[in-house]
């Protein structure tokens, strides 16, 4: 019965044994791949050590008789070093220790005698990790030399009566020099384990009695500056006014590129998080980049922007957070801001290639306007011309309910334009050139009808103009349907790649009906686009919607 308990307990160490050998060595192996090298600039060492000199074994004896003892202690020291990083791998060294011989003797009860040898060793050197330039791994070995003195100091002690002892003592400096390898196994930056073997030469000579062999094994705790693996030598903003209809763009457009440099000679990955504090609808990331040793990298700054941007009511100054990481062995983490304006949800810069961005043919008050109004026609339409048609009652509907057109006030040069979105220009019944453009942009398009915008900015006005085109959806040949003068449409290819018969609407004459706005608008782009080589020139521009 005894046996069995025995071999169950037996079983259950063995077991557990199993599991917990396993777990450590994972533990310490987690923890060592998670590092890299000695991270800190500064630390604090302390280890034990044997040493093998010339005079002197590596031993421990204890040898008893019924009259007489003798015990003798050989090689067994300690050492405390101080090391602060010089520059990149190299490390200054300075270390105080010390190494004993100590022999006791009893040859009977009134005779006995002691003898203490000490050496204690005051070094000054250089350590060199030789691999952390381009080996990412927590174990890190090292090269290591110095020179300094060596204090000799030696006692004995001789008693052969109860009241009667000789003592004797002498020392002595001796300068020497030493040499040697290590390595350090970083579980975190904080802490390391460290061995490391070195040859003394005392009086710098190995014939010395004290020149020998010293094995030490110990731990080290660091603190200060870590070791930079990268550099940011510049963050460089690229759009420093933000737009918030414009924040689709913005989420396929970087705003800053940030420039960095692996100043470590080893491949490093790193990753750029960026965000604006109540602004952006969280934190965008880059994801992890490879860079090259040595070599420098611009990795794009994007930010994460959603339809809560165009909340913003009014032009406030806001800061672009940048937080970047970069991992080889370790992660190193790095912040930086910019300064960039965030304008009011109406602000427009003028731009006519981001005036598109206003047009909202998918809003529910535009949706609902323009199909309850095309509801309410039940005439028949020719073949082809639905979308003339349609197109036609929308702006006639608009212009009886009493939408008209009103400038924008006097804005300073160094203020942006404003636009309305469709449903406060139908709220507001009012608007100028681009706010009724946008406005029937809105409406076309979401019946199916493209549109475009033709800007202008005529060298001999003082200010721009933007009227709308849209898309008949009939071939050339198929004018006559139209109208009988060929100068009142616009040949030009639709989104297909097909060429058709485009309309000029000039909104702002949304009061005096279709007929006048079209006619206006033909006009306006005869003689400014044409006969005046705007479009040649460049001043005319036609933007799709689309």
């Amino acid at each position: 019965m005894l046996d069995k308990d025995g071999n169950n307990r037996g079983r259950r160490r063995s077991r557990v044994i199993r599991k917990i050998v396993p777990w450590l060595f994972s533990t310490v192996w987690i923890s060592a791949v998670q590092s890299q090298g000695i991270t800190r600039s500064t630390g604090l060492g302390i280890r034990g050590s044997f040493w093998k000199t010339n005079n002197q074994i590596l031993s421990i004896r204890v040898n008893s008789l019924q009259t007489a003892s003798d015990v003798q202690v050989e090689g067994l020291g300690g050492e405390l070093t101080f090391f602060s990083r010089l520059h990149d791998s190299w490390f200054l060294e300075s270390s105080v220790g010390s190494v004993a011989r100590v022999h006791v003797e009893n040859t009977d009860f009134l005779k006995s005698g002691t003898d203490v040898s000490v050496m204690i060793p005051f070094n000054l050197g250089a350590r060199y990790d030789f691999l952390t330039g381009w080996v990412r791994s927590a174990v890190q070995p090292y090269v290591c030399a110095g020179v300094g003195t060596y204090w000799m100091i030696q006692t004995a002690v001789k008693s052969e009566g109860i009241a009667d002892a000789l003592i004797s003592a002498q020392s002595g400096f001796k300068f020497g020099g030493y040499a040697g390898f290590g390595t350090h196994l970083t579980l975190a930056s904080w802490f390391a384990l460290n061995f490391d073997a070195r040859h003394h030469l005392v009086d710098f000579s190995s014939a010395n009695p004290n020149s020998g062999f010293e094995i030490g094994f110990g731990f080290c705790f660091m603190w200060g500056r870590q070791r930079e693996i990268f550099q940011v030598q510049a963050v460089r903003v690229i759009v420093a006014d933000i737009y918030p209809a414009y924040y689709r763009f913005y989420n396929t457009y970087p705003l800053a590129m940030a420039t960095i440099r692996n100043t470590a000679e080893f491949p490093i990955e790193v990753n750029l998080r960026s965000w604006i504090d109540g602004v952006t609808d969280g934190v965008r990331q880059s994801g992890f980049v490879s860079i090259p040793k040595g070599e420098t990298k611009d990795l794009p700054v994007y930010l994460l922007f959603g339809p809560g941007l165009l909340r913003a009511e009014t032009r406030e100054p806001a800061v672009i957070d940048l937080e970047i990481e970069a991992r080889a062995g370790v992660t190193l983490r790095k912040s930086f801001s910019a300064q960039v304006v965030v304008h009011s949800r109406n602000a427009w810069n003028g731009d006519i290639d981001k005036l598109p961005v206003f047009v909202t043919p998918d809003d529910p008050a535009v949706q609902s306007l323009s199909r309850g109004i095309l509801k309410e026609d039940t005439a028949a339409a020719l073949s082809g011309l639905q979308k003339y048609r349609h197109a036609r009652l929308l702006f006639e509907v608009l212009s009886r309910r009493g939408i008209r057109y009103q400038s924008d006030p006097n804005i300073p040069f160094d203020r942006d334009d404003r636009v309305q979105f469709a449903p406060a220009t139908l709220s507001s019944g009012t608007g100028d050139c681009d706010d009724l453009a946008v406005l029937f942009a809105s409406l076309f398009e979401s019946v199916g009808i493209p549109a475009a915008f033709v800007d202008v900015k005529d060298p001999k006005a003082s200010q721009a103009h933007v009227y709308l085109l849209f898309d008949t959806g009939l071939p050339p040949d198929q004018g006559q349907l139209l109208t009988s003068n060929e100068k009142r449409t616009v040949v030009r290819e639709n989104a297909t790649g097909t060429a058709t018969l485009w309309i000029p609407l000039e909104t702002t004459l949304v009061q005096s009906g279709f007929e006048t706005a079209w006619k206006q608008g033909a006009i306006q782009y005869t003689q400014d686009g044409v006969l005046r080589q705007g479009l040649a020139e460049g001043w005319v521009k036609t933007i799709d919607i689309q």
